[in-house]
């Protein structure tokens, strides 16, 4: 199937980007952004310049194994539940050795929380490529807004479920959102500038995070498990938190009503 371009929703001229069908673990986005091509997979972020070599067979077979990987210990989880299975039944079913498996990942949680490792990485990259001179908030909206076109988060929802029944799944996931809060405290500073205080970006930081995981939460209290547009729901209710914040919560919001948040997002922000 040839590549597809498109544009992102909104009011906005956001950055165009393609990417490649589904290979199993969301999207493998190939993202052009002033320049820059990004490809993210599996946790891992690849920059190359327009001119730049292709990239190698030995590369192109780290990250397809990182892949198997990945997609067999989702698979397992899916299938017998996270804590039910072992890093020997995720390297059998990802035909690789168990000394692969090791070399990629520490553990069994590890293979499963790379995907939000990659989705930051990748939705930094988008950030990255924002203009300076917009309000803060508007690019944090619209990086995450356009990074869940190319990698949409249904998966990303059913691990945050999982997690729910298993201790090291949680931990795992917990170990993730702190690295999150250093790459993005990294991105924003970059974006700000070093003379920005560390209370600024340690509150600011903390208020994305806490804003995202209680969107998340809420879908996962209020959604069917079996929701055909699981992945929607929670990309809005993502959104719908976020531009609260933006909006320093000036106006309580229904419940029910974080679908307008696609609406919303696009528009004139406050900057901080």
């Amino acid at each position: 199937m040839g590549r597809e371009r498109r544009r992102g929703r909104g009011q906005h001229s956001g950055p165009e980007y393609a990417w490649r069908p589904d290979r199993g673990l969301g999207v493998l986005p190939e993202l052009c952004l002033h320049g820059v091509q990004i490809f993210a997979y599996a946790g891992t972020v690849l920059r190359t310049t327009d001119d730049a070599e292709p990239m190698g067979r030995r590369e192109q077979n780290k990250i397809d194994t990182r892949r198997a990987i990945a997609d067999a210990a989702f698979d397992l989880a899916r299938s017998v539940g996270p804590g039910a299975f072992t890093a020997d039944q995720i390297a059998e079913r990802a035909g690789v050795s168990r000394r692969t498996f090791f070399n990629y990942f520490h553990s069994a949680e590890d293979a499963l929380t790379v995907r939000m490792d990659g989705f930051l990485e990748l939705a930094l990259g988008v950030f990255g490529s924002m203009p300076a001179g917009e309000p803060l908030f508007e690019s944090i909206i619209r990086a995450f807004s356009e990074t869940t076109r190319m990698e949409g988060l249904s998966q990303h929802g059913e691990l945050f479920r999982m997690a729910d029944t298993n201790p090291e799944l949680l931990r795992a996931q917990l170990h993730s959102w702190e690295r999150a809060e250093v790459l993005i405290a990294e991105a924003l500073r970059r974006r700000l500038g070093s003379v920005t205080g560390d209370l600024y970006l340690t509150a600011l930081v903390g208020s994305v995070l806490s804003c995202t995981k209680a969107a998340m939460r809420d879908w996962a209290a209020t959604t069917a498990e079996d929701a055909e547009d699981s992945g929607e729901q929670l990309e809005a209710r993502i959104l719908a938190a976020l531009t609260m914040l933006r909006d320093g919560f000036s106006e309580p919001v229904a419940s029910g009503a974080p679908s307008t948040a696609r609406a919303t997002h696009a528009s004139p922000g406050q900057s901080v």
